[in-house]
């Protein structure tokens, strides 16, 4: 915890590949002071700088909310930063700041998204990257990301963070994934190849985790639903199981992602 760490990492992958989790497990099983901000939550530089230094100004044990330091730029931020690492004796300690600092506009085309971040917010990019010689502190930036850092570089002043991409799961891990929590109407053998089946529609047009999981459980039900009519004494026989289920999967299928399955 002593040393320095890397100034700035970028951790970059699709949507439910494990970014977030990853970091914040990481962090809470090692007690490392850390500080998580949600960029679609905080919108602005400001709030965004606020709520960093409230988070870090607040003590683990306190109860407490603490009072709300106003803060307008990147100096402030500094200034108050230095303070609240030197209150909460994190002098010798690496500091982790962790934000999905890149999606909160994932919903606009990439490219127009990264112009807009560097005419809106010129200055808090490279501030983050560049935020251990700023302060003269022991602190790390972790960004979370769906988009490569390529597109978000400015271009002067940037100090290029440690890259990391985190790749989507394969067939095998979400197989594996979706598989644990098994309704106890059925056998975890019985369970597995049903989702097998699941991720053969599915797997090449969806491959987010969230939205497998919820159609894993929404299409349960129309599981057990053919599995009461047509195997009541046989639960191997998927090969008419799913003679029944498929045309509704692939009905599924067409609107994945609109949560319009039953």
């Amino acid at each position: 915890r002593q040393q320095f760490s890397f100034p700035s990492i970028f951790i970059y992958g699709h949507t439910s590949s494990g970014k977030t989790y990853v970091m914040q497990t990481l962090l809470n099983t090692l007690q490392l002071p850390h500080v998580f901000v949600n960029c679609v939550e905080y919108f602005t530089s400001r709030l965004l700088l606020e709520e960093i230094l409230l988070q870090l100004q607040s003590s683990s044990t306190e109860t407490e909310q603490t009072s709300h330091v106003p803060c307008d730029n990147v100096n402030d931020f500094v200034r108050l930063f230095k303070q609240a690492v030197v209150s909460r004796g994190l002098q010798d300690q690496t500091l982790y700041i962790v934000s999905n600092f890149i999606l909160m506009s994932s919903f606009l085309p990439v490219k127009r998204e990264a112009e807009q971040l560097r005419e809106m917010e010129a200055n808090i990019l490279p501030a983050f990257l560049r935020l251990q010689e700023l302060t003269d502190s022991n602190v790390t930036v972790v960004l979370l990301s769906e988009i490569v850092w390529e597109l978000f570089r400015p271009n002067v002043g940037c100090f290029d963070p440690l890259t990391l991409y985190f790749p989507d799961y394969s067939i095998g891990h979400l197989q594996k994934i979706l598989s644990r929590n098994h309704p106890p109407e059925y056998t975890a053998d019985f369970y597995a190849a049903y989702i097998n089946i699941l991720l053969g529609v599915f797997y090449m047009v969806c491959r987010d985790l969230k939205e497998l999981r919820h159609l894993v459980r929404g299409a349960s039900l129309e599981l057990l639903f053919w599995f009461e009519v047509y195997l009541p004494t046989n639960e191997r026989d998927t090969r008419k199981l799913w003679k029944n289920i498929e045309p509704h999967l692939k009905k599924a299928m067409q609107t994945v992602y609109l949560r319009e399955i039953s």
